[in-house]
Parts: structure tokens; sequence; C-alpha cells
């Protein structure tokens, strides 16, 4: 006969192995909680400039997980989450497939009173109180942000190709969905099976990314962004050197996205300096 004990400890263990993440598709419900936790704890750890009653921006970028891959990644995702807590701005979607990234956004251009006005690199104002309906325009150029092909570019201002509007608001700070990101963005060619764009993995092709973003060179080498995990490469873009990382650049995309987090070109979008880089939308599929 089996002691209580190890009958509890027999049944406990049944339990969690029946439960895996792919298994236990959270609720879009029970997702939500937790994102507006996550959300609320990275607005919480910021440090800002002005006072806490002025307006500021929060956003995010999401990257999909390709449906083939999702037990790939969530097993990778779930068995490092201790390492990827530690940033404090990256959350799973499980319900939606998607990585969320978060961010100041910076300089971010909105309406104040029939004109453009301007944050600071915190992606705030020195208002408690904007005149317009608070949607993201865009940014100006600079010699760091130069502006991808999915932006309108016009007298020195990257416009977004739509404006985007916030979703949500944590007492003065408004929150904002700038839609996808692909970390396969970075080239023009096709892959002829999947129809799906494939990276440019040299500085000099032809790309919509971040390279183009930045002038022409990786963000690591135009911010001096380097946390030294993998040799350093200046002729591709570093995300590939995140907190769990072999330093290679794998080309399936669950073995680049699990490197991300904490990459070099997640650090880049962490402090904001590539918001206006999203290629599809948050209304975009």
């Amino acid at each position: 006969m089996l002691s209580t004990l190890r009958l509890a400890a027999i049944v406990a263990a049944s339990a969690l192995a029946l439960w895996s993440p792919v298994a236990a598709r959270p609720s879009p419900e029970a997702v939500k909680r937790d994102l507006d936790l996550l959300e609320e704890r990275f607005i919480n750890a910021r440090s800002y400039k002005h006072h806490n009653s002025t307006v500021k921006l929060v956003g995010c970028a999401k990257i999909p997980v390709p449906h083939d891959g999702v037990e790939a990644f969530e097993r990778g995702w779930y068995d490092n989450l201790h390492h990827y807590d530690k940033l404090g701005r990256h959350f799973y979607d499980a319900s939606r497939r998607e990585l969320r990234i978060y961010f100041p956004v910076e300089n971010a251009l909105v309406e104040h009173g029939g004109k453009l006005i301007e944050a600071n690199e915190l992606g705030e104002f020195e208002l408690d109180a904007l005149d317009g309906d608070y949607s993201v325009v865009g940014r100006y150029q600079t010699d760091a942000v130069r502006g991808v092909d999915s932006n309108i570019i016009r007298d020195g201002i990257i416009y977004l190709a739509q404006k985007v509007a916030p979703y949500r608001r944590v007492g003065n700070v408004f929150v904002y969905d700038f839609g996808y990101k692909t970390l396969d963005d970075h080239g023009h060619g096709h892959d002829d099976d999947e129809g799906v764009t494939k990276r440019c993995d040299e500085i000099g092709c032809p790309n919509q990314g971040c390279v183009k973003n930045h002038g022409g060179v990786n963000c690591s080498k135009k911010y001096g962004i380097n946390h030294g995990r993998c040799s350093f490469r200046s002729n591709v873009c570093m995300d590939f050197n995140g907190w769990v990382t072999d330093c290679v650049r794998h080309t399936d995309k669950v073995g680049r996205l699990l490197r991300f987090p904490g990459s070099d070109c997640d650090e880049s979008m962490g402090r904001g300096h590539c918001f206006n880089e999203a290629a599809a939308f948050a209304g975009g599929d």
C-alpha cells in the first residue's frame, strides 16, 4: 500500500507530466491579466526626468513564433525563463504565440495643438496633458535613425505608415503597440517555397530593417552596444548574442528568436531606438 505522502507525490508528478506549455494553452483573459502586470512592472521600474504627472509613452513590438516551431520555442522559452525575466521587458503571449518587447518611445512625434511636438529620449513630455489623440505619427531623422522601407520620409521626418494610437493608459503613461517586427527583415530576397522574406546576412546588401534604419551599420556599432558574450561582428546584426546563446547565427526562426532577448539588437530596441522599423502594424497579419 502506498503511503499518503508518496501517493500525493505521484499524483502531483502525474499532473505535472500532463501539463505542458503547448498542451495547456492559456486563455486570452489569463494572458491579458499577466500582460497587464508585466506592463505595470515595466512602467514602475523606469526612471524619468520629469515628475510622475507628465505624459509618458511606452511601446511594444511583437515577433511572431512560426506555427511549426511553437513547441520548440516554448520548450526553450520556459526552460530559460529565469534568464529572460531578468530583463524585465519581454512577454510571451502564449495565446497568440508571439513575443512582445517593451521600450520607451524615444523621441516620438505626436500632435499637440495642431503641431508636432517631440518626446525626449525617455519617451516623455514636460506637459501634463496633450491637445490631441495621443497618436504617435513618427520621429525626426537623425544621424542614427534614417528610416526604413515601411516609413514615409518627408522634410526630415520619418512618418510611420500609419499613426499608432495608445491601446492602454496607466496613470499618465500611454502604452502603444507598434506592430510586428521580424528577425528576417534585413533583406529583400524571398523564399520561393514559403514566400517569406529572407535575411540579408551582409551589411552591404539592400535591406529594409535595422541596418538600413541606422545608416548602413548595425545597432551595436551605431550605439556602442557590445555585451561581450560572443565575438563581435560588424558585418551582421548582432541579434544572436542574447542571455541564452551559443554564439551561432541560426538560420531557423526559433533558434534565432530564443537567442534574441538580451542581444545587442534587443538592447537597441529596448532603448527605443527602433520603434519605427515595424513592417506590419497592430492591425496587420
